[in-house]
């Protein structure tokens, strides 16, 4: 039931991540669907390494998405000179 749920959360966010044009949106719509996955992954293998395996997932996609967000930040900042 809950892998159900937690499913149709990531779908949605995944539509949701196509159809927007803001980047800042969609960076925040994809940390939802990483999130999503490790705790299907967790979820769905009932083993105690399934935790592992969701630990090491949920941890990559929480600094994946603080370099992205990082470098977003660092880009609005930018000037930009016209030729």
């Amino acid at each position: 039931m809950y892998i159900e749920i937690i499913g149709v959360i990531i779908i949605i966010m995944a539509l949701r991540a196509i159809i927007t044009k803001n980047r800042s949106e969609r960076l925040l719509y994809i940390n939802v669907i990483d999130f999503g996955i490790s705790a299907i992954i967790a979820l769905y293998i009932n083993t105690p390494f399934a935790l592992i395996i969701a630990a090491t997932f949920f941890i990559c996609s929480t600094i994946s998405s603080n370099a992205i967000a990082y470098s977003l930040k660092r880009l609005d900042n930018e000037i930009i000179v016209e030729k």
